[in-house]
């Protein structure tokens, strides 16, 4: 994907903030993920809690420890954001 696709995507995404930097961080609550890879055989990665853009590849920075995976710009296929969960809070069980 271009850095300039991706960095329209991610500025109109819903949850997403430009940080600065080529920096976007995801609000509490709301839900972005990548789709790397061919389409039909795309891999997931969910969870993300910030998206950093750099010469030739992104940095996907998971939620609560879970590291940061780094990709190659023309790996990503497409990028998805979903807003809360009805009221936000997330509780224990069946939804």
């Amino acid at each position: 994907m271009e850095p300039s696709i991706l960095t329209r995507i991610l500025a109109a995404a819903p949850g997403v903030q430009d940080a600065g930097d080529a920096r976007f961080t995801v609000e509490d609550g709301h839900r972005l993920t990548f789709y790397l890879g061919q389409p039909g055989q795309a891999m997931v990665l969910g969870d993300l809690a910030s998206v950093s853009l750099h010469e030739g590849f992104v940095a996907l920075e998971k939620r609560e420890g879970g590291g940061t995976v780094f990709v190659a710009l023309d790996h990503v296929h497409a990028v998805a954001a979903r807003p809360p969960k009805g009221d936000g809070v997330q509780r224990t069980g069946f939804v």
